[in-house]
């Protein structure tokens, strides 16, 4: 089960874009939340989502303020922002903070579509405009560590990386190793550190495209 969760204070919101998505996608469950505390107090009782789409003026944030916030508490959920803004300083400051998209709420629904799924399966999705005026090169790129990931990642952060791969949550995997998930998301986020990603898809996404073996656990 997919499991997306649409953060925006307009019902209307929600409701089209849980029936769009949930029509478009098999095996789809679309949540949602009316503000940046509603979602964390979802993702809090032990809800795991594949992707969070957030409005970027919401009653308690601002800009990217939500996306730092999400990305604070999960820094393996993969976030994209929705908003009538397409400024590119907008758009760049999200990049640079973690996003995994950035979708027009003036697109069309096909386009939102077309959107997750680039999402889901790890790539960015941006606004042609912002693609046509060669603003992503200014976006840094991930860093090149996949043909050797032994050499870049603890041996714990291995143990982390192919659960993670296996498509284990964070709190699945911490049950595995017998740590708190506190302490797995740590190491999630170090690894995206590493490696020079942003969310745990485009993390495996990433890796997989590399064609590399898994690391193993039992290399030091």
């Amino acid at each position: 089960m997919t499991v997306v969760l649409i953060v925006d204070d307009h019902h209307l919101i929600r409701a089209g874009a849980k029936n769009l998505l949930e029509g478009a996608f098999s095996g789809m469950r679309v949540e949602g939340a009316e503000t940046v505390s509603d979602a964390l107090a979802f993702l809090g009782a032990d809800n795991t989502v594949d992707l969070i789409l957030l409005d970027v003026h919401l009653p308690d944030s601002e800009a990217i303020d939500g996306l730092v916030r999400l990305k604070r508490f999960d820094p393996s959920n993969a976030v994209a922002l929705i908003s009538g803004d397409t400024d590119h300083d907008l758009i760049r400051a999200a990049l640079e903070a973690g996003a995994d998209g950035f979708i027009p709420k003036s697109a069309d629904p096909q386009v939102l579509i077309h959107a997750v799924s680039l999402i889901l399966e790890g790539e960015i999705f941006l606004p042609r405009s912002y693609l046509q005026g060669g603003m992503l090169a200014e976006v840094p790129a991930p860093l090149d560590t996949f043909e050797r990931p032994e050499q870049s990642l603890t041996a714990r952060q291995r143990d982390v990386f192919e659960l993670m791969c296996k498509g284990l949550a964070n709190k699945e995997i911490a049950r595995l190793l017998d740590l708190s998930e506190s302490t797995i998301k740590s190491h999630v986020s170090a690894i995206f550190k590493q490696i020079g990603t942003t969310s745990r898809s485009k993390t495996i996404a990433i890796f997989r495209q590399e064609g590399a073996a898994l690391p193993s656990s039992s290399e030091d």
